[in-house]
């Protein structure tokens, strides 16, 4: 797992999410991964896996309910 600061905020916000269900634990994990897909950081792996979820995480944000 990358060492990056805002990694373990992301993880927290997103076990967050997935455990509540929490639509500002959404906004903020989904922003804290758009971060680190913009950081040049991480690998580029990484970065791919951290746009993608934060992709899915608007998606469903903006999914009506």
């Amino acid at each position: 797992m990358p060492n990056h600061p805002l990694t373990a905020a992301a993880l927290t916000l997103l076990l967050q999410q997935q455990l509540t269900g929490c639509s500002r634990a959404t906004h903020q994990a989904a922003t804290l991964l758009e971060r680190l897909a913009g950081s040049h950081e991480v690998d580029a792996l990484t970065r791919e896996l951290c746009q993608r979820m934060s992709d899915r995480l608007l998606e469903q944000v903006e999914q009506p309910a």
